[in-house]
């Protein structure tokens, strides 16, 4: 049986599927702001993210925000259902750009890990302020100032590729060789040897 073509869905779709799941992520914040109430309230101080430096503060950072972020993506991703919370509420699923198959967990590593990259640089430029505000040295590097362009014109970059990209494909579809379909009532669904060639 032939499949319906690939529907690439409406930007807004594509965004009001990105700010659901950026809810649940506040979800997750919000859990760990509570932690770290409940540890003031014990201790009587909050917890000195520069006390193992820069270094420290990032990998912190990492494993408490990024780290648990990247995991639901890629579960989700990788799941029977191809999609994030966001995007199944949208009828939205990950498939592969060539074939409209499922794809590889591969490919949804990729993807993720390249989803998260301007993420990951905006926090390691802003772990770097704090080290340098909290040292009192107002001197910024270059390095530093470039990171911080660069963490700024990334997530417009992404946005805009989203948007204006004729499959709607972001760079991290692009790498992953993905992209984001809309799947209506009668979207048939990658069968089973096509998960299996995808694999």
């Amino acid at each position: 049986m032939s499949r319906a073509p690939l529907k690439r869905p409406p930007f807004w779709v594509r965004v009001a599927a990105l700010l659901i799941d950026y809810a649940l992520i506040l979800g997750w914040m919000a859990v760990l702001a509570v932690v770290a109430l409940i540890s003031y309230a014990i201790t009587g101080r909050f917890f000195d993210w520069l006390a193992l430096g820069t270094a420290g503060a990032q990998v912190r950072g990492f494993a408490l925000l990024v780290l648990p972020v990247g995991i639901y993506l890629f579960a989700s991703e990788a799941s029977s259902h191809h999609a994030t919370v966001g995007k199944r509420v949208l009828r939205l699923q990950v498939v592969e750009a060539s074939t409209g198959s499922l794809p590889s967990r591969t490919r949804v590593l990729v993807r993720t890990v390249v989803k998260l990259l301007p993420w990951e640089i905006a926090h390691v430029a802003v772990w770097n302020i704090v080290g340098l505000l909290a040292a009192d040295d107002p001197v910024f590097p270059i390095w530093l100032l470039v990171l911080m362009v660069v963490a700024n014109v990334l997530p417009l970059a992404y946005i805009a590729m989203v948007a204006f990209q004729k499959d709607g494909r972001g760079p991290h579809d692009l790498a992953a060789g993905t992209r984001v379909i809309r799947r209506g009532p009668s979207h048939e669904p990658a069968s089973a040897a096509d998960a299996a060639g995808a694999a």
